[in-house]
């Protein structure tokens, strides 16, 4: 059994509360986190869309580091992680990739149907996760 994450970015408005959820449900400290949120835009600061208006844009990416566990007691419990218990988007799936009733699974598929393209990061040398998987329709 692999369990993965699969995250739309589609749905993903970078509230940050997966990563809240997160420092909250496992008692984190103040200044450790086990997922982080990207902007992806300007480059110039957090949350500075590209282009010029009226064309703008921005997107968000949950990063998840190697210190997360996908709440590795609660899965054992048959619970969701918090940060896909906790997302307001439901941008964020979990469960075995080779069970085609998991909810990881049927999202994928889901998504597969309306043309999405799929991705995850190259963990080598990285400081992320393994296990994540990207989505993507736009």
């Amino acid at each position: 059994m692999t369990c993965k994450m699969l995250v739309d970015l589609d749905r993903c408005i970078g509230c940050w509360t997966c990563a809240m959820a997160c420092k909250v449900g496992n008692h984190l400290a103040d200044d450790e986190y086990r997922v982080e949120v990207e902007t992806h835009g300007s480059g110039k600061g957090i949350d500075r869309p590209a282009g010029v208006y009226p064309d703008l844009k921005m997107t968000w990416q949950p990063i998840y580091l190697p210190s997360c566990t996908f709440c590795a007691p609660r899965i054992a419990e048959g619970q969701p992680p918090f940060c896909q218990m906790d997302c307001p988007t439901f941008a964020l799936a979990f469960g075995d990739d080779a069970d085609a009733e998991s909810a990881f699974s049927q999202e994928k598929a889901r998504m597969e149907g309306r043309g999405a393209r799929f991705w995850e990061l190259d963990t080598a040398g990285a400081d992320t996760r393994a296990n994540i998987v990207y989505a993507s329709a736009r």
